[in-house]
């Protein structure tokens, strides 16, 4: 009977076989507009993602250079000069210019491998001891030394600066004041705020110690 009805109605079956091979080219073509919407969105968003990844990595490395300059001083009874180059040794007498971080022992270089930047409050360079060093901190807190590192438009009076110079690789104003990029001796003594907002205009990824913090750390 199906073979009759086959000869007789050839067109069912034809119909039928151009009707389902037309939905598989709809379904094809669906899918192939959604593959290419998500390509588009990816590749809009993945660039974001890694640089999201790169500051994200940025400020933990930051944070940890902080935190082992802190148990440097601890130690010592001092903060470290600045390095006048990129070998991270520290240069006795400088106050601002790279990272010392082969005299710290900690890595010194950003996810970029751009060499981070530290400054030092000058009267924490110069002590033997930790009495010593507890002392200077006091003579800061209570005005009887002058501080000479600010952050956050002198509202902050910083021990110690670490910075890295972000996606841009250059250091954005206000951390650099004479347009070359770096944080250097002809650069003045007022840094942004410590984990400021990460904008267009000053991609820094900057942290600091303020000296009635370290003052705390000694006492206890």
């Amino acid at each position: 009977m199906d073979q009759v009805a086959a000869r007789i109605l050839p067109w069912r079956s034809s119909g039928t076989s151009s009707t389902r091979a037309g939905f598989t080219l709809i379904e094809l073509a669906f899918v192939l507009v959604i593959i290419g919407l998500l390509l588009g969105m990816g590749s809009e968003i993945l660039p974001m993602l890694i640089k999201q990844n790169k500051v994200r990595e940025n400020r933990v490395l930051v944070r940890e250079v902080k935190t082992s300059i802190l148990g440097y001083a601890l130690a010592t009874g001092r903060l470290p000069f600045a390095a006048s180059s990129e070998n991270g040794t520290e240069t006795s007498g400088r106050l601002q210019g790279y990272l010392p971080y082969a005299t710290i022992g900690v890595r010194g270089k950003d996810v970029s491998l751009r060499t981070l930047f530290y400054a030092v409050e000058p009267a924490l360079t110069g002590t033997t001891n930790r009495e010593e060093f507890q002392i200077r901190l006091r003579e800061l807190i209570t005005g009887v030394r002058t501080p000479d590192l600010f952050c956050d438009n002198g509202t902050f009076q910083a021990a110690f600066v670490v910075l890295s110079s972000g996606e841009n690789l250059q250091v954005d104003p206000p951390n650099d004041d004479n347009g070359n990029g770096r944080v250097d001796i002809h650069d003045d003594n007022q840094f942004s705020a410590p984990s400021g907002t990460y904008t267009s205009d000053n991609d820094d990824i900057l942290d600091a110690v303020s000296i009635t913090y370290l003052h705390g750390i000694l006492k206890e």
